[in-house]
């Protein structure tokens, strides 16, 4: 992806026209006013602003680049658990075992990218077999709360500690996680060797793997994996009556897969949809929470200037309001979009097609600060009281359809109170 902050390809590229045509300004209508005319004005408090955390119900999570596998007890954010679902392929055009091959063992192997939380601590994995068809996905898309049938039959179930920065030999140059799975899947491919003449037919026969951590009380971790990298791969260990030989099941590009994400908030320090208590608010990826902030004074104090407002600057600061960041590391981004609340949908604001060092929502980890400028935006509000139905903005972690990233920052009766500060200029018409 690029960096342009999006939430969904869609909406960019219904809007990309808008970008091509937009200057990439500093400050809007400096050249209106002399420097020493403009005028300050700050929303901060709760007076101000009104805000709330909001859980978010699914995002979409169809061939990410990474598959997320783990389960995090975070004592501020509660329980994530990450699991994920995937077809497998043939790694040649055919198979075929020879003379009354035997399946001797079977093992999984997960190529690392990544983590998030702490690997110290143990974690439990199991897999399934699919039952239900998965279909292509370039014509469906699979969310983070999508589910298949699996057979409750256990194909493997192994206790593991995340070790993503070790190799486990000389030969590959990142970490693996190997599994060991039961026998009896060697066995079933063994027995249908009619159905290992293309993948096409071997899809029709076997609807591929889903992979979940048990829940636990540990603090725990989420890792990433990279299924399309050339150590990942399902291999079953064979022997026939000519020879001892290995053939390797792999996920392909073109494989179907996608994310399964669930939380568990009851004993998180969240208190969500309260507009009251906001001295903290709360933003999580792999479908966590999303922070809401509303501006109820803004038209009531631009109809006060009783002249036309010509916005300058807006800038919206958010300060962090957590301090173990060693093991929950801050994201490195965030993303502001308008909040429709009629049904607590997003939409792209103007100033995030203008450029990404225009519009910021980079984590400054001196400061412990994030800042959008949402200048463009502010405007139509003032101009015209409303923006696409919006009303109010959520903050997101960028890219929070693949990572768990998390971070709190303060909120309106917080120690540091997030602010929008309006630099303006007023215009007689």
């Amino acid at each position: 992806m690029t960096r342009t902050r999006v939430l969904t390809l869609i909406l960019l590229l219904g809007l990309i026209g808008i970008a091509a045509c937009k200057k990439t300004p500093d400050k809007i209508g400096n050249d209106l006013q002399p420097t020493n005319s403009l005028i300050t004005v700050a929303f901060s408090g709760n007076q101000d602003i009104v805000s709330a955390t909001y859980d978010i119900p699914k995002v979409a999570t169809t061939k990410l680049n990474y598959a997320l596998l783990g389960n995090m007890n975070d004592p501020v954010f509660g329980i994530t658990n990450c699991g994920f679902y995937t077809q497998i392929s043939l790694s040649t055009e055919s198979q075929t075992w020879g003379d009354n091959a035997v399946a001797d063992s079977v093992t999984l192997c997960l190529t690392y990218n990544g983590y998030y939380g702490d690997t110290t601590e143990y974690m439990n994995v199991r897999m399934y077999e699919i039952t239900e068809a998965m279909n292509e996905a370039d014509t469906t898309t699979y969310y983070s709360n999508s589910t298949l049938e699996t057979d409750p039959t256990i194909l493997a179930d192994m206790e593991f500690s995340p070790r993503p920065h070790t190799a486990p030999d000389t030969v590959l140059d990142r970490g693996v996680l190997r599994i060991p799975v039961n026998p009896s899947l060697g066995t079933k491919f063994i027995e249908n060797e009619e159905y290992m003449t293309s993948n096409a037919k071997f899809k029709e026969f076997f609807k591929g793997l889903y992979l979940e951590c048990e829940v636990s009380n540990a603090e725990g971790a989420v890792c990433y994996y990279n299924l399309t990298h050339s150590y990942s791969y399902l291999r079953v260990y064979y022997h026939n009556d000519s020879d001892t030989l290995s053939y390797d099941f792999r996920i392909s590009s073109s494989d179907v897969r996608f994310n399964h994400y669930e939380h568990d908030f009851s004993d998180s320090e969240i208190n969500f949809f309260d507009t009251v208590s906001n001295a903290k608010l709360y933003v999580q990826g792999a479908s966590g929470t999303r922070a809401l902030l509303k501006f109820p004074k803004l038209i009531e104090w631009a109809d006060s200037m009783k002249t036309n407002v010509v916005i300058n600057e807006a800038k919206l600061t958010l300060t962090g309001a957590v301090t173990d960041t060693a093991i929950y590391a801050p994201p490195a981004s965030f993303v502001v979009v308008g909040a429709r609340m009629s049904d607590t949908t997003a939409v792209i604001l103007p100033d995030q097609l203008i450029s990404a060092d225009y519009y910021g929502g980079n984590y400054n980890a001196q400061t412990g600060t994030v800042w959008f400028r949402i200048t463009d935006y502010i405007q139509k509000l003032v101009m015209n009281g409303d923006y696409y139905g919006t009303d109010g903005v959520f903050i997101y972690v960028y890219n929070g359809s693949t990572y768990p990233y998390r971070w709190a920052f303060y909120g309106p009766e917080g120690e540091i109170p997030v602010k929008l500060e309006i630099v303006y200029s007023l215009v007689n018409s």
